[in-house]
């Protein structure tokens, strides 16, 4: 259901016209999904990134930041 249907008459049909916007709404959130993954599967990776680094640096310099109390 992802083309457009025409009718061969004159005229347009209100189901047809309503199945048409239907479908483009369907096609539009499928495309902001998919990207919408695409943004978080980076960003996720970009953060496990920064975390990886940020314990490199406290293992390397002996950061603790537990209580001496």
């Amino acid at each position: 259901m992802s083309k457009t249907i025409k009718v061969g008459g004159v005229g347009k049909s209100p189901l047809i016209e309503k199945v048409n916007r239907l479908n483009a709404i369907s096609s539009q959130l499928d495309a902001a999904a998919v990207l919408e993954q695409k943004v978080f599967q980076s960003e996720q990776a970009k953060a496990q990134d920064r975390l990886n680094k940020r314990n490199q640096i406290i293992k390397d310099f002996g950061i603790s930041f537990q209580s001496r109390g």
